[in-house]
């Protein structure tokens, strides 16, 4: 099948058997224009799966989280790319580094805030999802093992759904929360107030006017939560051994 670049118009040969079973795109080599790739109208599309019956009429299956999704179409294109004899532009480290990096999920309602908390957690090298309101924030909690959520105390949809995003996260299971570094951020509350934190149940505190400093606050803090959570686990082996 020969598909063009629409900007240069330079053409690739791409083998029958290599194209996709849906639509996807790949960067032009010559002009780093989006070319894409569209399956032959004869190929059968593939059978939609069918989801198991809900007890609950009205039910839905849930989407894809947004980290699934980029990683397939990561995967997607890089199979493009390999058919065309080209380079996908990552080199194995860099994929590999990609695919280790940690999730984050930010919940938080405002863009400023949004792209703050995003560029500092990007910053650490973490990979981000948003959740703009406290429903969307528990349907992510709920269906992704984030290592790192930062949380805002106050949502337009829900006044309290900051503490309620809190109690979902500490009602995980304890060797899922654990892993979880939980970030909760306030106007009402001062940058490392380990009181409040402990009460609230989150890992640290952060001021909203300390935003700025989010990407050191964060560092700080993560650090010190590794160390007391390897003295957590030594300390778990040696009472196990113990009993044995």
């Amino acid at each position: 099948m020969r598909v063009e670049c629409p900007q240069c118009h330079k053409a690739y040969m791409i083998p029958e058997e290599k194209l996709p079973a849906a639509p996807s795109a790949f960067a032009c080599t010559a002009c780093g224009g989006k070319v894409v790739v569209q399956p032959p109208a004869s190929r059968p599309a593939a059978p939609r799966p069918v989801p198991p019956p809900d007890s609950e009429a009205g039910q839905t299956a849930a989407p894809i989280p947004p980290n699934q999704m980029e990683a397939l179409r990561r995967e997607v294109t890089k199979e493009i790319m390999k058919s065309l004899g080209l380079n996908s532009g990552l080199s194995e480290d860099k994929e590999q580094e990609e695919e280790e990096s940690q999730l984050a999920l930010v919940c938080e309602d405002e863009e400023l805030f949004q792209n703050v908390i995003s560029d500092a957690l990007t910053k650490l090298r973490y990979r981000c999802d948003v959740a703009q309101s406290t429903k969307a924030s528990l349907e992510r909690l709920a269906a992704v093992p984030y290592n790192m959520v930062t949380v805002d105390s106050r949502f337009p949809d829900d006044p309290e759904g900051g503490y309620k995003i809190l109690q979902a996260i500490n009602a995980l299971p304890p060797e899922r929360r654990r892993k979880m570094f939980v970030a909760f951020i306030s106007a009402d509350l001062s940058t490392m107030d380990l009181n409040s934190a402990f009460i609230l149940g989150a890992n640290v505190t952060i001021g909203k006017k300390d935003i700025k400093r989010l990407d050191k606050i964060l560092s700080d803090g993560f650090k010190e939560h590794q160390q007391r959570y390897r003295v957590f686990l030594r300390v778990e082996e040696e009472v196990n051994n113990e009993k044995l």
